[in-house]
């Protein structure tokens, strides 16, 4: 009986230092972006301009404000750094379901993207609050909604 305890116990270890090393391994694959990216479009000329870089909320989200002047009119934009790299170059996932943004309804994007740009046709003019979510490196989720001041 004794002769058993120790093997029963080391079993015991093994399985605490493999979930150990996959929690580690979980967090490790969600690191910070340490880039400045911004909101890219057709409002600002798709320029990287400091006042709409995304400032980072909190481990996994980053927003800015942007103004849209004219309701109804339809306006393109991306998030992306200033180089529009590859993994932080933003744009829609799926053009059926992600390309139109409705105010409140967080959608898909693709952060390897070159020309998905979403498009966002506000019903008021006024401030929008404009968030990309990574929490799901894979599939970021960019969501708009309208700031009252």
């Amino acid at each position: 009986m004794k002769k058993i305890l120790p093997i029963i116990f080391l079993g015991s270890a093994i399985t605490a230092c493999s979930s150990t090393d996959s929690f580690e391994e979980n967090a490790v694959s969600k690191t910070d972006i340490m880039t400045p990216i911004y909101l890219r479009g057709n409002f600002n000329t798709w320029e990287a301009q400091p006042e709409y870089q995304l400032k980072k909320i909190n481990k996994d989200i980053l927003q800015t404000k942007v103004k849209f002047s004219t309701a109804g009119e339809t306006y393109e934009f991306k998030i992306a750094d200033k180089n529009w790299s590859q993994g932080l170059n933003c744009g829609y996932m799926s053009e059926e379901l992600d390309q139109f943004i409705e105010s409140g309804i967080p959608v898909q994007a693709n952060c390897n993207s070159i020309y998905n740009y979403f498009s966002f046709t506000p019903y008021e003019s006024g401030w929008y609050q404009v968030s990309i979510n990574f929490r799901q490196k894979t599939k970021p989720l960019v969501t708009i909604n309208q700031v009252f001041e």
